[in-house]
């Protein structure tokens, strides 16, 4: 929606909705596995197909293109933000269900206060949802019962999509022989026209020390969202790989912050098992907390006491 009004407002209805212009902008403005030298010869063959090489906004724009094409964020870690109007709309939405015109400040700030206890209730409901509760896997590799157990619900259907694409929609068109434990692939999206993602993966100690195997991608989804990508998948199926790597999974994403920072993910690797073990305890804290709560009833002295 970002796209279209602009573009409609300065361009025209008619290039717009009546010819294939915005679907061909939108397919090298919006996609962040371009390069950017990709990116600007796409939207120069663009402009010159349909004659607007002169056109001062689209010129604008172009001259200005670093501050907001994804191709040129590739190399930073968005991890979303890059898609923040939706998200704003969709606070203003929840706000206001509990917001009227005319509210005294006394009365927004008791609306106000009741919206928040809302959205912590929500919160804590996933989160012992997700902790508690194991989503269902469609594939029969491995890792994604890793996936399933590691990361939060809404993030493992994310990584989930990925991992079924990768056995779907991957085409290895060369593979290299390891070398010191590295191997080179060249991977074809089917749904990519013409795209390659070259991949390096590091297999460290192999089979001995699965947590710390790796994958670079070209694509740089990983880099840019934390989420491992097709490709990536792709290539450590063809590997051998069953395990998560733990390098690959980030502290953001998973059920229990291991209290790092978000891009030094080995370290996680190295508790995996005690994040196991702890993860059981939460678990088991949690139903003793929820049976004690439910005894309570209705007196407000036993409420007080668990409180």
């Amino acid at each position: 929606m970002e796209l279209y009004s602009p573009m409609t407002l300065q361009l025209g209805n008619r290039l717009c909705k009546e010819t294939d212009f915005m679907e061909k902008m939108k397919t090298y403005i919006w996609s962040s596995i371009l390069e950017t030298d990709e990116f600007e010869r796409s939207w120069t063959e663009v402009l010159k197909e349909f004659k607007l090489d002169e056109h001062k906004w689209l010129s604008d724009m172009y001259s200005i293109r670093s501050s907001w094409i994804p191709s040129f964020f590739r190399d930073e870690p968005m991890f979303g933000l890059m898609r923040t109007t939706s998200r704003s709309e969709s606070e203003n939405f929840f706000f206001g269900q509990f917001h009227r015109q005319g509210d005294t400040l006394c009365e927004f700030g008791l609306r106000f206060q009741s919206a928040m206890e809302r959205q912590r209730n929500e919160t804590e409901r996933l989160d012992h949802e997700s902790k508690t509760c194991i989503p269902e896997t469609l594939s029969t590799w491995f890792i994604e019962d890793d996936a399933a157990t590691l990361f939060t619900r809404a993030i493992f259907y994310k990584v989930r999509e990925e991992i079924i694409s990768s056995c779907l929609d991957m085409q290895i068109k060369r593979m290299s022989e390891e070398i010191n434990g590295v191997t080179h692939l060249e991977i074809r999206d089917v749904k990519v026209k013409d795209k390659l993602f070259k991949l390096t993966f590091f297999t460290g100690f192999k089979k001995v020390s699965v947590c710390k195997d790796h994958a670079v991608c070209s694509c740089k989804i990983f880099v840019m969202c934390g989420i491992v990508c097709r490709h990536a998948f792709c290539g450590l199926k063809q590997i051998g790989v069953t395990k998560f790597p733990m390098s690959l999974a980030l502290n953001r994403w998973m059920k229990i912050d291991n209290s790092g920072t978000m891009s030094n993910s080995v370290s996680i690797s190295n508790d995996y098992i005690r994040m196991q073990q702890a993860s059981l305890k939460l678990t088991n804290i949690w139903f003793d907390f929820h049976q004690a709560v439910s005894k309570t009833g209705m007196v407000f002295e036993k409420l007080d006491f668990v409180h």
